[in-house]
């Protein structure tokens, strides 16, 4: 389990026990399963895990090294450096009105996402009521900016449904989990006297590594206001679910309720 202690007004996640034996080598080996369905990308898995545990057991010079090569590990698998991770298209698209919504992931970010729920429930991460205020502001902010300088188009379909929960379980788990529990978090250790500076540099990476999405000024603009909302919240909660939910509730209200680009 975790306990979370706040210094220096900065939420501290510190592990109450060390990962060993079973808990450390049977999730690994469960892990290396991955490379039958994804192959290449797969056997990243357990590497992965590797790192994520090295992040909370080790100490000093180590302990940094192993958040740089667990940050690494993860944007190698998903830069496309790696055979295999062409999108998996499950259902037909929507294609309507200028909206594109594909219900298909990579599976990179599937071998990421896997890992990291395997990864909390051996260190599980708590919700907590106090956490909601703040994700409810953090996910209005960008959607009522979406919706003043974006067409409304309210729709849900089939398509739309499973795109959205693809989008919970792959996308918003694999995205939190490099740019809040491996990145932000890394950075909030070493400048801890500083917080809002991990706050701002993550919020500047999760923008420019959006931009080939975002093809527009104003769409890059309104990813940048929800990926400030997300280091928002990690800064002020130091909660990965409180994140992800956050993160998937501004992509499903900017699935049903506004033009949403392909």
């Amino acid at each position: 389990m975790f306990s979370l202690n706040v210094q220096r007004g900065t939420p501290v996640i510190a592990a109450d026990a060390p990962i060993d034996g079973k808990s450390l080598w049977m999730p690994a080996a469960f892990l290396c399963l991955l490379a039958i369905p994804f192959g290449w990308i797969g056997i990243f898995a357990p590497a992965i895990w590797l790192g994520l545990v090295a992040m909370d057991s080790a100490q000093g010079w180590k302990k940094a090294v192993s958040y740089v090569i667990t940050g690494l590990l993860m944007l190698v698998v998903t830069s496309g450096a790696i055979p295999g991770n062409d999108h998996i298209l499950l259902m037909e698209p929507y294609l309507q009105n200028g909206s594109e919504i594909y219900p298909s992931f990579r599976p990179a970010k599937a071998v990421i996402a896997v890992t990291l729920v395997l990864f909390m429930l051996v260190r599980p991460q708590p919700l907590k009521r106090k956490d909601l205020p703040l994700m409810a502001t953090a996910i209005s902010a960008p959607i009522v900016a979406g919706a003043v300088f974006l067409d409304f188009q309210p729709k849900l379909t089939t398509s739309i449904a499973l795109a959205a929960l693809l989008n919970l379980v792959i996308v918003c788990i694999a995205e939190e989990g490099f740019f809040r529990w491996v990145l932000q978090r890394g950075l909030g250790q070493w400048l801890h006297r500083w917080p809002w500076i991990p706050t701002i540099l993550v919020t500047l990476l999760f923008t420019y590594l959006h931009t080939g999405w975002a093809v527009s000024t104003t769409m890059l603009s309104l990813v940048g206001l929800a990926g400030l909302g997300y280091a928002l919240i990690w800064q002020l909660r130091g909660s990965f679910w409180a994140c992800v939910l956050t993160h998937w509730g501004v992509n499903l209200l900017h699935m049903t309720l506004l033009q949403y680009p392909g």
